[in-house]
């Protein structure tokens, strides 16, 4: 299935949420239009792509004709009024079933939402429906999961990456206007570079995963069609949450007021082209990274060869840590409902049952280093330091090839994602090109200090001005 360029308007599926949500603000495109548009693709390419697990068809349909009401009255709404949004069903939506995609929570109605999720509705969006992912959004996908994987909507003979991976298809398919997840290792980035979207991973603890579960390294995060819609999206969801540990009690800056008032011309981004080189990059993944840089390039970027210290070990620093919290907390239900989960989850969660505590310190300390590290030598103000990294997203172009048993199990496809996810700074995938022999989209990703959020979102914004990438869309 091949992708296609918009050279007039977008249909109104594939519009920028940033331009459904003005539309909709200015009476000239309803909520409810634009929700049943939505169930309409649903109902005819999901029971296909596999995108949602839940679909709330009423629930939607009563909230928008709320929205609708709210504005024909005149009172204001939020940023996000009246946009469907999809939600990766591990994270507790109240009312609406929440699944893990295992036959354990089959039929589990959380009674309260995630914040992220709460944020989101006060910002008006709409949880359209719960997204699909592998069981509890770890191992490899099976069909022998509650529901069956999802598929790519730029090809289905591939699949969707990533335990993201229904968000994934559901943004790039045009059946939500946006979605979100979460990132442990990489799952909103690699969706992202594999469906030709903005899959932003905030700095640890902008988002907060308070009322879904206690993680160090995995973020809740958007995926959208435009960096302007990922800004958009992470005004909405970023926020300190005082009952949350891990949550940043700084104020978050205006993402997309100040999306466009950065000149980035001039800005070092380095490339860590030792350890770029030394991942099993396919040769059209080098390809389109060559591209991106040279489109950095022509914004008036500087590209750099840095030296980074502790990638490949943070990599795999930062699955023994998820290992480690995975294991604990599914140890005692293992004990009582072994027969309940998917064989091959089963066999990812034991591995963290043999490991120890020397193992998790040890992996914590490589984490702290690597990212004083990053902090202290890589993007340093005070000396000749880069304001971001670039990176292929991963160095596989198709989910079959990541997922190969004795390379999935060790993060290879993760290779670039992972060593940010322990460290805790902030990373976007953006689409940088195609892949011929397949017809998938292709990204690169971005990385940037901590809480430079912003920063980010410019650079990745400067970039966009210079391609066509976020206009093309799969053509269903």
């Amino acid at each position: 299935m091949t992708g296609t360029a918009n050279n007039q308007e977008a249909p109104l599926h594939y519009l920028p949420l940033a331009e459904q949500a003005r539309r909709i603000r200015a009476g000239e495109l309803s909520s409810v239009a634009l929700v049943r548009a939505y169930l309409g693709r649903i109902q005819a390419h999901n029971p296909q792509m596999n995108s949602y697990i839940t679909v709330d068809e009423d629930g939607a349909i009563a909230a928008a004709r709320s929205v609708d009401d709210a504005i024909a009255r005149g009172e204001r709404t939020g940023p996000l009024a009246g946009v469907p949004i999809g939600a990766k069903d591990s994270i507790p939506t109240k009312g609406l079933r929440t699944t893990d995609n295992s036959n354990l929570l089959r039929d589990w109605v959380p009674e309260h939402d995630a914040s992220a999720v709460a944020r989101l509705r006060a910002a008006g969006a709409i949880i359209i429906g719960k997204t699909n992912l592998n069981e509890f959004g770890w191992s490899r996908p099976s069909e022998a999961d509650l529901a069956p994987p999802p598929w790519n909507p730029w090809n289905p003979k591939f699949a969707s990456v990533g335990s993201s991976s229904g968000s994934g298809a559901a943004a790039s398919g045009g059946l939500a206007s946006a979605t979100i997840g979460t990132d442990g290792g990489g799952s909103i980035r690699l969706p992202g570079g594999s469906h030709g979207l903005i899959g932003m991973k905030p700095t640890h603890g902008l988002v907060s995963r308070h009322g879904m579960d206690h993680n160090s390294h995995s973020e809740i995060s958007p995926l959208t069609r435009t960096v302007e819609d990922a800004a958009l999206m992470l005004d909405a969801l970023a926020g300190y949450v005082p009952e949350d540990d891990m949550s940043w009690p700084g104020k978050p800056v205006g993402y997309a007021a100040n999306l466009k008032s950065a000149d980035v011309s001039g800005w070092r981004i380095g490339v860590p082209w030792t350890f770029v080189r030394s991942a099993p990059n396919e040769p059209e993944v080098t390809e389109a990274f060559e591209s991106f840089l040279a489109n950095l390039e022509a914004i008036g970027c500087e590209i750099v060869d840095v030296p980074v210290r502790g990638l490949a070990e943070a990599r795999m620093a930062n699955f023994l840590v998820l290992n480690a919290e995975t294991y604990q907390r599914h140890a005692k239900s293992l004990g009582t409902n072994w027969d309940r989960y998917g064989e091959i989850t089963r066999v990812y969660l034991l591995q963290g049952a043999y490991l120890s505590a020397e193992d998790l310190l040890n992996a914590a300390e490589v984490g702290r280093t690597v990212r004083g590290l990053l902090e202290t030598e890589v993007f340093s103000r005070e000396k000749p330091g880069v304001r971001a990294l670039a990176m292929p997203t991963s160095p596989f172009i198709t989910a079959e090839r990541s997922r190969r048993p004795g390379e999935h199990s060790r993060g290879i496809n993760a290779c670039f994602t992972a060593p940010f996810n322990i460290t805790g700074h902030p990373s976007a995938s953006v689409p940088s090109g195609f892949s011929e022999s397949t017809g998938l989209p292709i990204g690169s990703m971005l990385t940037t200090a901590l809480h430079d959020d912003l920063g980010l979102l410019q650079l990745a914004y400067a970039h966009e001005q210079v391609t066509d990438w976020h206009t093309r869309h799969p053509a269903i």
